[in-house]
């Protein structure tokens, strides 16, 4: 049985190079081995545009970060099919604002919202999600907020665990994917390292080897993500090729 899942790059981790030239940032992703690219916003680069630099590239994009506000009523209409056009079928709301994570209130509005957007979106074939950093492990009116999403948010609702914020707060990512079957559909792979923030995967302290075998055989893990947006000695897209590299020598790309 081949558990293999592709491996995938974050945007966000290339993006001043994305906003300089996109056409040779896809083409040197590529030439890397990412297979796929989370988006981080569109630009001002059309979606012909896009869908024919992915093609020429022979990437695919497995999923786009949009805004809360992107996927409200009025907005996920315009969102999906804008995505569409580019062969997204995946969203992932990024981060919340105060508006919503000053309060445990704040945070069921924000659900409510991401649950109305994954059902419709189900009924389209495309899914929706959330993805965590650490400050939704830090009590909020004597509540862990992480805590009380997974109980508002619908099992139709993806779950993209930031696994170097995961292990920033405290926690074990490994043991949410055991623990979530199905609903960790992608995860991020970026470092965390104890007062060591340029620290790339493979010089850090999350215990990938169980994060892998957990997502490999907990079943429902379509892609591996890798971010990295904190850099010294290398340019950003030098730390994405080191990065896969480690990946690639432990057998994941």
């Amino acid at each position: 049985m081949n558990n293999r899942i592709p491996v995938a790059v974050q945007l966000w981790s290339v993006k001043d190079n994305v906003a300089a030239d996109l056409p040779r940032t896809l083409e040197q992703l590529a030439e890397i081995g990412y297979e796929g690219v989370e988006t981080a916003g569109l630009g001002k680069t059309s979606t012909a545009q896009w869908k024919k630099l992915l093609s020429n590239s022979g990437l695919v994009a497995c999923g786009a970060h949009v805004g809360l506000d992107a996927l409200t009523p009025g907005a996920f209409d315009e969102t999906i099919e804008t995505y569409g056009e580019i062969g997204c079928r995946r969203f992932t709301v990024p981060a919340l604002s105060e508006t919503y994570t000053s309060s445990l209130d704040g945070y069921r509005r924000a659900c409510a919202i991401i649950n109305i957007a994954a059902t419709r979106a189900k009924k389209l074939g495309c899914s929706v999600g959330y993805h965590n950093h650490a400050f939704e492990f830090q009590f909020v009116e004597n509540r862990i907020p992480f805590a009380l999403m997974l109980d508002c948010l619908t099992t139709d609702v993806e779950i993209q665990l930031d696994m170097g914020w995961v292990y920033a707060a405290g926690c074990d990512g490994a043991a949410y994917v055991r623990n979530l079957p199905g609903r960790i559909q992608t995860i991020h792979v970026k470092a965390f390292k104890p007062g060591d923030e340029f620290a790339l995967v493979g010089e850090d302290t999350v215990p990938w080897d169980h994060v892998f075998t957990a997502c490999e055989n907990a079943g429902g893990t379509e892609w591996y993500i890798v971010e990295h947006e904190r850099y010294k000695e290398h340019t950003p897209m030098e730390c994405v090729r080191r990065i896969h590299s480690t990946l690639r020598n432990m057998g994941k790309a």
